[in-house]
């Protein structure tokens, strides 16, 4: 590692050292399970985690409506919600035309709900990742026609993860546009029956752990720098494995008495804490202290968002664990709305 290297290193580490102390109080206190709800209300929230139900889609018309999430949003103080697909991976990560044309329907169905409820919806674009020349299309029709608020990308693509070099040109073009990409858990195929009831509890934040590692080992966080990717979760297993994600940077590892690199290659040239701690973090039922715990400890207050998971979730199961942990008002302003609010500048208020 070169001199330079090393200063930008230490330089970054003592910038950051003020805020990590300025939110130590609040990670202790979710350490405690503190039950100060002080200022803890939701003024105005964008939430960036709901998931549309098309009926197309094979989704259960009956569990969802555009008029009752807006009563949900009501009485849970939710402004905004910017929402995505659910699970559609393998009726649109096809490589086929039928993928193609899901995406589109996906996309024409989301952006009716935005354009009839503009301050209170947005949405996130589906697209066709193992079909090339379908993403690119789909990503000017979406973004240029429907004026989509950012895309969405599952953990896992086919047999693939997001960092592969054949989704390279539409990471490209979503670079161009500056983009902002919501990455949501998706088990792959190999690993959906593994444990009884896994796919639903930990195997999803497994794979998003491993769609991050391969955005950051593949170089894609590096040499794509201008998309802004949203984890699930409070970033899954991330926070917590950070350091060995670091530790293990092909290239960079070291093992036995030597001591370990900051992950610094061609690949990762900041280092990989540099691009883990750039990513955002949005908390939809994640907000428990644990979990807050490791991502207050891991990354700064600017990179919080607020999200719930509905239909899969009810706001409350995140809600009333953010209102147990004692946040610091500034915090809890800038998870709420604050840093969506730069994210998303159409929905400044």
């Amino acid at each position: 590692m070169t001199d330079r290297t090393n200063s930008h290193v230490r330089d970054r580490a003592v910038s950051r050292r003020d805020v990590l102390r300025s939110v130590a109080a609040a990670g202790a206190a979710a350490l405690l399970g503190a039950e100060n709800s002080k200022g803890q209300g939701t003024p105005g929230a964008i939430d960036v985690h709901q998931h549309y139900q098309a009926p197309f889609a094979g989704a259960d018309a009956a569990r969802w409506s555009v008029s009752h999430v807006v009563e949900l949003m009501d009485q849970n103080g939710i402004a905004t919600v910017i929402i995505s697909g659910g699970a559609y991976g393998d009726q649109v990560y096809t490589g086929t035309e039928a993928g193609r044309t899901m995406a589109r329907k996906l996309n024409d169905f989301a952006a009716k709900i935005v354009s009839d409820n503009p301050r209170r919806f947005g949405f996130f674009a589906v697209i066709p990742f193992p079909d090339a020349d379908g993403s690119l299309k789909e990503i000017e029709y979406a973004f240029d026609t429907l004026k989509a608020d950012g895309f969405g990308l599952l953990s896992s693509i086919g047999d693939k993860w997001p960092g592969d070099p054949s989704f390279l040109p539409p990471f490209q073009e979503l670079n161009r546009r500056k983009a902002v990409g919501f990455l949501h858990p998706y088990t792959p195929k190999c690993c959906r029956n593994l444990i009884p009831a896994g796919e639903a509890s930990v195997e999803r934040d497994f794979d998003t752990t491993r769609a991050v590692t391969n955005l950051l080992y593949s170089g894609t966080l590096a040499k794509l720098p201008d998309i802004k990717y949203i984890i699930n979760h409070s970033g899954a297993d991330v926070p917590v494995m950070a350091g060995r994600i670091k530790d293990r940077v092909p290239g960079a590892s070291t093992y036995g008495a030597k001591m370990p690199t900051d992950g610094v290659t061609p690949n990762t040239p900041k280092g990989a804490f540099y691009e883990l701690q750039k990513l955002y973090y949005e908390c939809a039922h994640a907000a428990y202290p644990a979990a807050m715990a490791a991502l207050m400890k891991f990354a700064p207050p600017s990179q919080y968002l607020f999200g719930t998971d509905y239909p899969a979730e009810h706001p409350a199961s995140t809600l009333n664990e953010l209102k147990k942990l004692g946040l610091h008002p500034d915090i809890l302003k800038a998870l709420y709305r604050g840093n969506a609010e730069k994210l998303f500048p159409r929905f400044k208020a």
